[in-house]
């Protein structure tokens, strides 16, 4: 809706608020990327919602915290390797503390993954 991503300021600031938090780089089918402060930007009730939830305080936050996430995973996931590989007893007698460890792993690495490719400058 044009009009909304051009016009709207407050419904474009609750979209953002509630949708775009945290990520600004979006996967969608086929690999696809989108990154909505570059394609927005000719939308300026898009545009103004999302800067104003992408700050350099912000996005130092996230970055930091992915940072601690990743060596927090992996300190996790050390507990469950022995002699460098996962043992099928080990593995099956946590299965769901280790299913835990890695869906987290994997929520961050994504997220670093998919924003190493936005054109905010502060990243």
């Amino acid at each position: 809706m044009p009009r909304i991503l051009d016009e709207k300021e407050a419904k474009m600031r609750e979209i953002c608020d509630k949708h775009f938090p945290d990520n600004w780089v979006i996967p969608i089918y086929g690999g696809q990327l989108v990154d909505l402060l570059a394609y927005w930007e000719s939308w300026p009730a898009a545009k103004r919602a999302l800067t104003n939830n992408i700050v350099p305080a912000k996005v130092e936050f996230l970055c930091r915290t992915c940072l601690e996430d990743l060596r927090n995973n992996s300190k996790n996931l050390k507990k469950y390797i022995i002699e460098g590989q996962l043992q099928e007893k080990e593995t099956l007698a946590n299965m769901k503390e280790l299913l835990g460890v890695l869906r987290d792993a994997n929520t961050t690495i994504r997220w670093i993954m998919l924003h190493e490719h936005t054109s905010n400058k502060v990243m």
